[in-house]
């Protein structure tokens, strides 16, 4: 059975392993036992946890995300393995040979399913989404006519009312869509560092102070997701700047739900492998119809 848990820590607590078990013990409470082939995520909101290296050795090896936590109590680490491939120094001198053309045919596939994905988004929620509809089929190799933002700026206005998308923002919002980002960009990292890939090296985006450029090149599809359970909860009256528990396990569980690849209804958890893979695939055949995308179920 594909692991499929999602364990938030929000008390000053130890956690360590026993019987491939990961073990929680809050401090004067009852511990509680989780076997670790159940997890996906590991979410460290507190700053009080100790953790066993004896667990951290078995997260790696059972390729588990594990996040730390701002004081803001966002997202703003990823623990993620290495030399989890028998062949990553071959794949990653392939990946930083990788010419320009190709990273420009990489960008326009990944634009063109994210816009599709966010008018796929809007016809869920009963939005009119024509304006993207004519976009999706517009995109150039590069987005040199960066249609991205254009279809972002309609996106927006369209799925949230009286909203502008703002990283920096401390609306309720803002912050349940950078938690959610955050946790799905933490899940492609692992799976793109476990196929051998290294993050750092993206198709588009390329800052040199950022060790995840690649990460954020393919979470671009997947971003549709996390706006479709921001969305839920603001009609459910459940958003506010504080994020309760709730809130956070909502965002924390995208991983486990589901979208469309190859015909078949997929976990996100499972289309971070799939796209990795597929992205690997593609790089080795210098033939970007290899790269897997997901579309909205």
């Amino acid at each position: 059975m594909a692991a499929w848990r999602s364990i938030l820590v929000t008390k000053p607590c130890k956690l360590s392993l026993k019987d491939m078990q990961l073990v929680y013990k809050p401090y004067e409470e009852e511990s509680i036992k989780v076997p670790l082939e159940d997890i996906t995520v590991i979410v460290l909101e507190t700053n009080q946890a100790t953790i066993t290296t004896a667990l951290l050795s078995q997260i790696a090896e059972k390729n588990i995300a594990m996040f730390s936590c701002d004081s803001f109590h966002i997202p703003n680490g990823c623990f993620t393995p290495f030399h989890q491939h028998s062949r990553l120094s071959q794949i990653a001198h392939i990946q930083t040979a990788m010419k320009l053309p190709l990273k420009k045919q990489f960008w326009q596939k990944i634009i063109t399913q994210k816009i599709t994905n966010q008018s796929a988004m809007l016809h869920k929620f009963e939005k009119e989404n024509m304006q993207l509809e004519v976009l999706k089929d517009k995109v150039k190799s590069g987005d040199s006519e960066n249609l991205e933002a254009l279809a972002a700026r309609k996106y927006w206005k369209l799925f949230f009312d009286r909203f502008t998308r703002d990283q920096k923002a401390l609306d309720p919002k803002n912050i349940a869509l950078n938690y959610g980002y955050a946790i799905v960009r933490g899940a492609v990292a692992r799976s793109l560092v476990a196929y051998g890939l290294l993050p750092t090296f993206g198709v588009f985006h390329s800052s040199e102070l950022n060790a995840y450029n690649l990460a954020d090149d393919m979470i671009e599809p997947l971003r549709p997701m996390v706006d479709m359970v921001v969305k839920k909860l603001e009609l459910e009256d459940e958003l506010d700047v504080e994020m309760g528990v709730s809130v956070k396990s909502a965002l924390i569980n995208i991983l486990n739900m589901q979208m469309r690849l190859n015909n078949e209804n997929v976990t996100i958890v499972s289309i971070c492998d799939i796209m990795a893979y597929s992205f690997v695939k593609a790089l080795k055949h210098n033939d970007v119809n290899h790269l897997k995308l997901p579309e909205i179920a």
